[in-house]
This record gives structure tokens, C-alpha cells and sequence, in this order.
């Protein structure tokens, strides 16, 4: 397939692995469409956590450190895929992952990251450790990036790497939120410790949703509404991913049930092809990034980011992670694409002169 930089005639590349949705499982107020594709080939990446874990791949602070950005060495022969929303555990402040990066073997790459843990800045270690059994940040907090990225979409060659940092403030928030309705007041504010208070409760959730037979992705609706996706390029890949992916989504689904009424409601397979449809749709404008790969911003009735690579001569999904527009027409109620999740307060990308110093602080390394 020839590559495009016109959103308007770009092919997604879901449509090329002609993704369905499966029969939905569901629990309590979150329902979850298993996305399936025929037989890729697999992807030839080595995941974050392992290479963490083979001592191929170091991450650590930038200089004497910088809250957005943190600098990660590949050893290895083999590329590293960091997907967005990954946990990052150590050295002066835990932070996430906020855009899926493919790390070219034998590479030194400045990462864009936001952080989870305001209230701590010096060292526990020098470099950072995956967590012992990963897990993907909550889509309310993994969007506030995409939310950002939303605003720069008519203007691509603006939408770098370094407009992620206006998306700190927001994580903040939507951390606090979920902390805040799963009863947990962490005295540095770290997204770690909620987990870690949840874990149980976490993992029999994800019980409830095993992988099918040739899934390559998932699309979760909550309390009826579409809550996001993931799609992956390949389905043995995906199958290591699948349960990380469902802890972000399932703590969502958590939060938003605890003190409040919030069952199930029925989802058709009309609506999960909808906001499918809704996705394939988007707009699409190609961005600058780091590391291997194309990278896309999808904007409109869906937001989120399209990763691809050439693999052999042909390009190929990486990842994409989508969630609902403000114009959403699959979703109703509150927020941006009525998702139901807090959005966090919402900054224009022209920001004042004093909110672009707060952000120049925390990018040059004072405590978040």
C-alpha cells in the first residue's frame, strides 16, 4: 500500500485487516466487543516489559530530569514497541507512556511521557522498572493525550512530540478522579498505589473477558456508551496485550460504579459497528514523532492515533487507539463523545502566557 499524507484519501489500515466485532461479554456496567481479524503475520517487536526485564532496553531521566520527557536506550538487536499508557515505575517520578513508539535496535530515543505521581520529585532508582505485571493506564487517562493531539489536527506539522506536555494538567486530574471514587488518597497522588489497592478486585474482572479465537483488538462500551478501543497488527502480539489492556478499562469501569447506580445497559453489535465506522472515518493527519513508523492523528466524530510500519515492503498497523469525538454520534451523555469518564479541565492549544510558563516549568524539570 502506498503511504499518504492526505487524511481525506488514506485507507485505514483496520479496514485492510477487515476487523469485526465478536459476540460482547459483559459485567456490570462494562461490556466489551472483542475485534477480530484474519491471520496476520506477526509483528517482529519485542514488548517494553520484556525488554525492560533482558536488560536490553534502559530508560532513565533526561539530564538532571524533565517531567515530559525521558530518554530510553536500545541495546537490542530487536525494536522495542512501547505502546501509549504503559507504566513507568522509579527514578525521580513514575510516569506513563503517552504515545505508542516503536524504538529502533541499537537506538538512544527521547520519549514523550506524562506523569503519574505529582508528588514526588528525587530519586528512588536510576532507571526506571515495568511494572512486575503490566498494566495499561485507564482510557480516561490515556485520551487526555489524544484530547490534545485533537486540537493540533488541522495543523500536523504543529503536532509534535512536545505538544503532549499540555496534556500533564489533565492527567493530573483524571488520576485524582479515579483515586477519588476507588477510595484512595495517595499521599504523592501515584496511579501505582490505586492499582495496587485494586488488584484483586482488577483481576477478576479481567476474568470475566478471556481472548477469542483471531482477536486483534477490543472495544469497550460503558454503561452504554462507547468507552474506546484498541487494535493491534497482529493477533499473537495482541494476546500478550490483552489482559494489560483490560485493567486500564476495567479500573474505568470500576471507578464509575462505586458509589453511584450505573448498570449494564444493552449494546447492539449496530453500535459497536457504529463508532467502528465512526473510527475508520476519521480524519487523518499525519504527524511528526519519534522513532520507527508513520503516525497518524485521527480527529472528529472519533479522536485517537494510528501507528504503522513497513514491514518487508508493506505497511502494517502497529497500533491504533481511538475513542469518541465530541460529535460522536455513537455515544450520549456526558463529556466529550459522552463517554461518561471525567474529562478534566480543557485547555486551548493558544494558552496564556502564564499557563505556557507553568507548562515550561514542569518541561524543564521543577516538580509536578
Amino acid at each position: 500500500m502506498t503511504q499518504s499524507d492526505n487524511a481525506s484519501s488514506r485507507v485505514p489500515l483496520t479496514r485492510l485487516l477487515g476487523v469485526e466485532p465478536g459476540e460482547p461479554l459483559r459485567h456490570e456496567n462494562l461490556a466489551v466487543f472483542p475485534l477480530i481479524a484474519g491471520r496476520q503475520p506477526d509483528l517482529p517487536y519485542l514488548l517494553l516489559a520484556d525488554a525492560l526485564e533482558l536488560g536490553v532496553l534502559s530508560i532513565g531521566e533526561l539530564g538532571s530530569g524533565s517531567v515530559p520527557s525521558l530518554v530510553a536506550t536500545n541495546k537490542g538487536a530487536l525494536d522495542v514497541l512501547v505502546l501509549d499508557g504503559e507504566q513507568l515505575i522509579g527514578a525521580k517520578q513514575n510516569r506513563i507512556t503517552n504515545r505508542t513508539i516503536i524504538l529502533a535496535s541499537n537506538s538512544e530515543t527521547v520519549i514523550p511521557v506524562s506523569c503519574m505521581e505529582q508528588g514526588r520529585w528525587h530519586h528512588v532508582s536510576e532507571e526506571f522498572r515495568a511494572r512486575p505485571k503490566p498494566r495499561h493506564a485507564p482510557p480516561g487517562v490515556r485520551r487526555k493525550a489524544r484530547e490534545v493531539e485533537s486540537m493540533y489536527a488541522a495543523m500536523p506539522a504543529a503536532a509534535g512530540v512536545d505538544v503532549l506536555h499540555a496534556a500533564q494538567s489533565r492527567v493530573w486530574h483524571e488520576i485524582a478522579e479515579v483515586g477519588k471514587a476507588m477510595g484512595v488518597d495517595s499521599r504523592t497522588g501515584a496511579m501505582d498505589e490505586i492499582y495496587d489497592r485494586h488488584t484483586g478486585s482488577i483481576d477478576e474482572w479481567i476474568e470475566r473477558f478471556p481472548a477469542a479465537d483471531g482477536q486483534v483488538g477490543l472495544l469497550a462500551f460503558l454503561s452504554g456508551r462507547p468507552l474506546g478501543l484498541d487494535v493491534v497488527g497482529d493477533q499473537s502480539l495482541y494476546a500478550r496485550l490483552h489482559e494489560r489492556f483490560l485493567g486500564g478499562y476495567c479500573m474505568d469501569a470500576l471507578a464509575r460504579r462505586r458509589g453511584r447506580k450505573s448498570g449494564q445497559r444493552e449494546v447492539s453489535a449496530t453500535a459497536a459497528r457504529r463508532f467502528l465506522s465512526e473510527v475508520g472515518s476519521a480524519a487523518r493527519g499525519k504527524a511528526p514523532t519519534v522513532g520507527k513508523g508513520t503516525y497518524h492523528l485521527l480527529s472528529g466524530q472519533a479522536i485517537g492515533a494510528e501507528l504503522s510500519d513497513v514491514i518487508e515492503h508493506t505497511e502494517r498497523l502497529v497500533h491504533l487507539s481511538a475513542f469518541p469525538g465530541e460529535r460522536s454520534t455513537a455515544a450520549t451523555g456526558h463529556g466529550p463523545g459522552g463517554s461518561g469518564v471525567s474529562t478534566g479541565p480543557v485547555t486551548s492549544p493558544i494558552a496564556s502566557p502564564s499557563r505556557r510558563r507553568g507548562w515550561a516549568r514542569n518541561r524543564d524539570g521543577d516538580e509536578g
